[in-house]
């Protein structure tokens, strides 16, 4: 069994493309802050601008498709949703077409089930990177652990959320 703080860059970037067999998320920040210069342009009626982090991202999900390798979110949401929450139902749409199964829940449903208020990744299902941000939203660190324990704890909550939570294209055509 073993913990492990790894930089929130290269070390998790590496930790990611190791996946083999699956992996799951859990996302649940109010918003994050590497995604405010682009949720501005958005208010503002600007084009979006797609970055080398995003093209990486793509790639990545791409990969992951054509390898058979699952890659699953579950994106909790308050209600009413925020101009971030807004932006990220668009937003999300081409890592939607790379692949990636997004689920949306409802912050209410979430708390209601006793499901944790961080950011996690579920890895091969043999371990949990949790993702850990500062007040101003950036990700500070990630903490990865395969003990026992906690691999069955989060194993348990995403047992949990990926039923209940609603398949994007769904969501995506909900009422605004």
């Amino acid at each position: 069994m073993t913990r492990t703080h790894l930089n929130p860059t290269d070390e998790f970037a590496a930790l990611l493309r190791s996946v083999r067999r699956s992996s799951w998320r859990w996302e649940c920040q109010g918003e994050y802050a590497v995604d405010l210069p682009e949720v501005e342009r958005w208010l503002a009626g600007e084009p979006a601008v797609e970055t080398d982090d995003d093209r990486a991202w793509l790639a990545h999900l791409a990969r992951l498709r054509a390898d058979g390798i699952p890659f699953q979110r579950v994106r909790v949401y308050p209600e009413p949703i925020t101009e971030y929450i807004a932006w990220m139902r668009q937003a999300i749409g081409p890592n939607v077409a790379a692949g990636e199964d997004v689920r949306w829940l409802p912050e209410r449903i979430a708390r209601e089930h006793g499901l944790p208020g961080y950011d996690f990744y579920l890895l091969d299902d043999e371990r949990v990177a949790i993702l850990q941000f500062t007040d101003d939203k950036e990700l500070a660190g990630v903490v990865v652990d395969d003990d026992p324990t906690v691999l069955a704890e989060h194993r348990a909550w995403r047992d949990t959320a990926w039923p209940i939570a609603t398949p994007h294209a769904e969501y995506a055509t909900m009422a605004r």
